[in-house]
């Protein structure tokens, strides 16, 4: 055979092989879904928060583990720990409005907000439920084949009774601040500040800051 003829052949059986090596790395790190439970994936798991009949829904959500039990656990983890995390951020975003709203003087308005904030750091929320769990297995294609991989979604929720009562505490223990600080003007503000949040009589009950 011509040395030409074997050359050209060579060179385009390198150029197939290098064809379908470029084809396959396409391939890799793709997912595909092989097994859900529910089998239908629930509406909930698209949302990071939402509230409904009273209550407040949080969501955690992990993805490509190989230990679907474990996986299920760390959602859970997750969706526990961004409840706690917005429930504090809701309860200084309210009490900030309502400093703005009062047209406090600015170093009382900041004094008090900073006394909620530093208290919500350390209030426990109680009554967190786990609601709902979501499971997908997916098929990865890797260099070598493929894995099985999940990803795991857990939903939680807590009564709004529940948040008021994290609410209550928070602004309890920043009314004890203030009084621990001698500060009358910032804790008839506090004071204030609880009753027209809660209504009825202004409470001053110290609570105790968990250390």
């Amino acid at each position: 055979m011509d040395t030409r003829w074997m050359m050209l052949g060579m060179g385009l059986a390198a150029l197939g092989l290098a064809a379908c090596g470029t084809a396959d790395k396409r391939l890799i790190g793709k997912q595909t879904p092989v097994f859900s439970l529910p089998e239908k994936t629930p509406a909930w798991a698209g949302k990071a928060f939402y509230e409904e009949n009273g209550s407040l829904f949080y969501r955690g959500a992990v993805s490509g583990r190989t230990d679907m039990a474990l996986g299920v656990r760390e959602a859970r983890a997750e969706a526990e720990k961004n409840l706690a995390e917005e429930v504090k951020q809701r309860i200084r975003t309210e009490f900030g409005s309502m400093v703005k709203g009062e047209n406090a003087d600015g170093g009382l308005g900041n004094h008090v907000y900073d006394l909620v904030v530093k208290v919500s750091e350390n209030i426990q929320i109680s009554g967190a439920k786990l609601r709902e769990q979501f499971v997908q297995k997916l098929e990865e294609q890797t260099p070598t084949g493929v894995r099985y991989i999940w990803d795991c979604y857990a939903l939680v929720s807590v009564s709004k009774a529940d948040y008021l009562e994290a609410r209550r505490t928070a602004l309890s223990g920043a009314i004890a601040k203030a009084r621990e600080e001698k500060n009358t003007k910032a804790e008839a503000f506090l004071n204030e500040a609880r009753l027209k949040l809660e209504g009825g009589a202004p409470a001053v009950v110290a609570v105790e800051e968990k250390r």
